[in-house]
């Protein structure tokens, strides 16, 4: 063989190499405070068409539970991977969070073994954990401005300079919308103006005063978002929390959209920006949000409780790379997922502390399951406290839930979506519900949680708590 085409063959072998090996950049875009119900592909009345055509064009994740409903817990667990009961931070205190893995550096975070494995990192936006960089990220910085105009053109600038210098990166976004105020600009409130509302059957004007509903400390009822003015114009009086009208709800609901409509958009210049600056065939995008809202279904505002509404986020990963395109998965997915997952694609050594899976199986086969059950637990403010709060078992179709007083309910998500009769008392469903009060044993002892008791009696359904009803308690 000649020595010309000799290397023409090994230039043409190594170039493939190279290419082969090139690592993929990851943009994790995760918003705040986004129902699984606001975006267009699960719900017509809104409108997302930049977020509707990448989650059709890559793979959604239609069954995707955070970690914790509440922002700093939620955030924590998703650097970390971890559960709020083993970083710390259990509701909105920072402190737990900062102490296990700034100070005692006990856990890695994300960006730190990305980094080790020679990733560039940045995060812009709403941090609510400090300033990004005390806690792995190479770059970044807090932004609380509403709208997220600075995020963005952050992360314009950021990739900008990510296309001349070659090396892997990691883009976290973490806008403030739709969060309350809702600070929309005019013609995305305008989308809305006669849109037609539909409120679920679960919506109440108040919620019930039993334990499952409450969003204040263990022990006490409350419910949050009660007298705050929420979007710039808004009517007097007109609140996002309870008690409110069925049209102030709907009122409420549309400026709500118009705030997710105006971050759609600004995504969607955001892929523009990543295809112009040559680096969209390489990078996968993965998105959802801290943690769900309840928009009035079952008389509340916010987040905070086990239902659906707070704990369930819309979520897809896209990406040029995705073996299966224009896919969709009703694997059962949490938001823990998303570190094993970067990592794995990354190349990198996933830290022991990992509580996820990655979903690397389901991308290569959506029908593909990675785990059995989702966890999911809360501490509401003003007290957070390890060991207090929420539970909840999520399987295929069944809920168990535990509630801050120790009340148990179990739903059957077939026949009752919306979760309104609880049936922790229904004899023929015996074994589900010893089976999900086992998993939610197996996963106390795990994480090293003091708070249920191990042994059999708490096994068996308790006297007087058949129904989940608390004892009315003063509101606050």
């Amino acid at each position: 063989m000649k020595p010309l085409l000799l290397l023409s063959l090994f230039l043409l072998g190594l170039c493939a190499t190279l290419h082969a090996e090139k690592k993929p950049n990851f943009v994790v875009i995760f918003t705040d405070d986004q129902a699984y119900r606001a975006i267009g592909y699960n719900n017509p009345v809104v409108k997302t068409p930049n977020l509707d055509r990448l989650a059709k064009e890559g793979l959604r994740l239609n069954r995707a539970f955070v970690a914790s409903p509440i922002c700093v817990a939620s955030r924590a667990s998703i650097y970390t991977g971890m559960f709020p009961q083993q970083h710390g931070s259990v509701g909105l205190a920072s402190a737990g969070f900062k102490k296990s893995v700034v100070e005692e550096k006990r856990f890695v975070t994300l960006p730190i073994v990305l980094g080790q494995a020679g990733y560039h990192t940045a995060l812009y936006g709403k941090s609510h954990l400090g300033e990004p960089t005390t806690f792995g990220f190479a770059e970044g910085r807090e932004i609380k401005a509403a709208n997220d105009e600075e995020t963005f053109e952050e992360a314009d600038k950021f990739l900008t300079r990510e296309s001349k210098s070659g090396r892997p990166f990691l883009l976290w976004l973490t806008p403030h919308n739709p969060h309350v105020p809702y600070t929309a600009l005019q013609r995305f409130k305008d989308l809305y103006k006669d849109s037609v509302i539909t409120l679920d059957p679960n919506w109440m004007e108040s919620p019930p005063m039993q334990s499952f509903f409450n969003q204040a400390a263990p022990g006490a009822i409350g419910f949050r978002d009660g007298p705050l003015r929420i979007y710039k114009g808004a009517p007097a009086g007109l609140t996002c929390g309870p008690p409110r009208s069925a049209e102030a709800m709907k009122e409420v609901i549309k400026a709500y959209y118009g705030d997710v409509s105006m971050l759609d958009e600004q995504i969607g210049t955001l892929v523009e920006q990543m295809k112009a600056a040559g680096l969209y065939e390489n990078t996968m995008m993965i998105f959802l949000s801290d943690n769900g809202y309840h928009l009035g279904n079952h008389g509340l505002g916010n987040k905070i409780t086990m239902h659906e509404e707070s704990v369930r986020v819309p979520m897809f990963i896209h990406s040029p790379l995705l073996p299966v395109k224009g896919a969709k998965s009703e694997a059962l997915v949490s938001s823990l997922d998303v570190f094993p997952t970067v990592i794995d694609f990354a190349g990198a050594t996933a830290p022991p502390q990992l509580m996820g899976k990655s979903l690397r199986p389901i991308m290569n086969a959506p029908d593909s399951i990675v785990r059995d059950y989702v966890i999911t637990e809360c501490v509401g403010p003003p007290e957070s406290r390890v060991g207090t709060g929420h539970r909840m078992v999520r399987t295929d179709h069944f809920k168990y839930m535990l509630s801050t007083d120790d009340e148990e309910a179990f739903f059957d998500l077939r026949s009752d979506p919306y979760e309104m009769t609880n049936l922790i008392a229904e004899a023929s469903l015996s074994a589900e519900i010893e089976r999900h009060r086992s998993m939610l044993r197996e996963w106390s002892v795990s994480v090293g949680e003091n708070r249920l008791p191990l042994d059999e009696a708490w096994m068996q359904p308790r006297k007087g708590k058949a129904k989940g009803a608390a004892k009315p308690k003063k509101q606050i």
